[in-house]
C-alpha cells in the first residue's frame, strides 16, 4: 500500500509539474511588454472607438440643426420676397392714389372756380358772402386726402 501512495505522490508530482509550467509560460506571456502593450491598445482602440461613435452622434445631431436652419433659411427668403412684393404692390397703389386724388384735387378747384364765377354772375354786388372758396377748398382736399390715406 506504501507503493500506491509513493506512486500516487509521484503522479501527483508530475502532473503538477506538468500543469506548473504552462502556468508560469502563460503568466510570462501574459507579463511580458508585448502583451501589455496589446491590453494598452486595445484599451486605447476601445476609449478611439467611444469618441469615434460619440463624434458621429454629434455630427448627426450638427446635420439635423443645419436642415432645420437652412429650412427656416428657405421660409424666411420666401416670406422676404412675398413681403417685397407686397410692398411694391402698395408703393404702385399708393402712386395711382395720389395721382387720382390730384386730378380729384383739380377737378375740386375747377368746380369751386365755376361756382365762384356763376355766383358772381347771379350776384355781382355779393361775390364773397356764400363761401369762401379758397379756405373751403383747402379744407376740402386736406379731407379727401385724409380720406383716402385711411
Amino acid at each position: 500500500m506504501e507503493r500506491h501512495w509513493k506512486m500516487f505522490v509521484v503522479v501527483l508530482a508530475i502532473v503538477t509539474f506538468i500543469l506548473l509550467v504552462p502556468l508560469v509560460v502563460f503568466a510570462i506571456r501574459a507579463n511580458s511588454e508585448t502583451c501589455l502593450k496589446s491590453f494598452e491598445l486595445q484599451n486605447k482602440k476601445q476609449l478611439l472607438e467611444e469618441k469615434l461613435r460619440q463624434s458621429k452622434e454629434s455630427l448627426r445631431e450638427w446635420e439635423t440643426q443645419w436642415w432645420s436652419c437652412s429650412n427656416i433659411s428657405k421660409d424666411l427668403k420666401k416670406d422676404l420676397e412675398e413681403l417685397t412684393s407686397q410692398k411694391n404692390l402698395m408703393l404702385s397703389q399708393l402712386q395711382e392714389l395720389k395721382g387720382e386724388n390730384q386730378d380729384l384735387a383739380e377737378k375740386l378747384r375747377k368746380a369751386e372756380a365755376a361756382l365762384q364765377l356763376e355766383r358772381e354772375k347771379k350776384n355781382p354786388e355779393k361775390t364773397n358772402s356764400a363761401l369762401p372758396g379758397p379756405q373751403i377748398s383747402k379744407l376740402l382736399v386736406l379731407g379727401l386726402v385724409i380720406t383716402l390715406f385711411l
